[in-house]
Parts: C-alpha cells; structure tokens; sequence
C-alpha cells in the first residue's frame, strides 16, 4: 500500500550517521514504475563515483546494459562494504535483473528495497534470507496523533 512510510523510514535509515559509518559506499535509486533499467545504471554509477569524488567516466554513455551491469558489480567488489537503496520497486523483473549487477561478498554488504508490490518482496526473500519486513498502517488513534501533530505543530511555527 501507498502512504505508509516505506520510503521515509528507508530514507531516515540511509542518513543514519551510524549507517554512514559502517557504510563508507551508499547509493539511493528511485527506481518507479516506469523504468529505464539503462538510465538507472547510468545513473547509479554517476552516484556512486560523485559520492567517492571521482570523475564520472564518459564511457558509459556508449555501453550495453550488460557492461555497465559488469561495471556496477566491479565497482561494488573494489569498494568494500556498500549499502544500497532502491526505492519504490514496481516489478520483480527489475529484481532479477538488477541482482545480478551486485556482487556476492562476506563484507556485510546490504541491499535494501522499498515496494507496494507482495510479488517483489516475495522475489527477494530468498536474497535477503527473509528479511523483509511488512509496513502495516497506522492506527485509527495514531493516526489522529500523527495528524495533530503535523497540522498544530506547524501553526505554532
């Protein structure tokens, strides 16, 4: 479902200064429903060496998918312990295509995803070594809670 907070929380964990601690390499990508597996290579690799201070090379404009997937995973095996976001996961294809641009290491690496979708969760359960955990909604009295608090909290500011 919508709304729950699935990316806020993801989020929240990605700037942890705990987290950036034990994760000197981390990446956010919003992947969405319509994506362009390209692109979002591309991208990802403009992150990760902007993140690092690196020139982004000019060499990836003119790759296939299938070496800038080699190049990603390269670079992930080179850069020791690496966390990586992808948020709102529509497909399970993006799921086993993109598993196989990251490297199997013991460096405690992690892969976190955000979906609305059972069938991606569930397609990256066995990766994850069932670690997923399931959002449910707030309740009815959190709810109000929550809500006050954003509106009257922001009428006082």
């Amino acid at each position: 479902m919508g709304g729950l907070g699935k990316t806020t929380l993801v989020k929240r964990v990605h700037e942890d200064p705990e987290v950036r601690k034990h994760f000197p390499v981390r990446t956010w990508v919003t992947v969405s429903q319509t994506c362009d597996f390209q692109y979002l290579l591309k991208d990802l690799i403009r992150q990760l060496h902007e993140e690092g201070k690196k020139l982004v090379p000019q060499s990836i404009e003119s790759m296939t998918t299938t070496e800038l997937k080699k190049f990603v995973k390269d670079f992930f095996q080179q850069a020791g312990r690496y966390a990586i976001f992808f948020d709102d996961v529509w497909d399970v294809e993006f799921w086993n295509t993109i598993k196989f641009a990251l490297p199997e290491s013991s460096h405690g690496n992690r892969v976190m995803l955000t979906t609305r979708k059972a069938d991606v969760a569930s397609a990256s359960y066995i990766e994850s070594r069932g670690l997923v955990y399931r959002m449910e909604p707030l309740s009815i009295g959190d709810s109000w809670t929550l809500f006050c608090n954003k509106i009257f909290n922001a009428l006082a500011i």
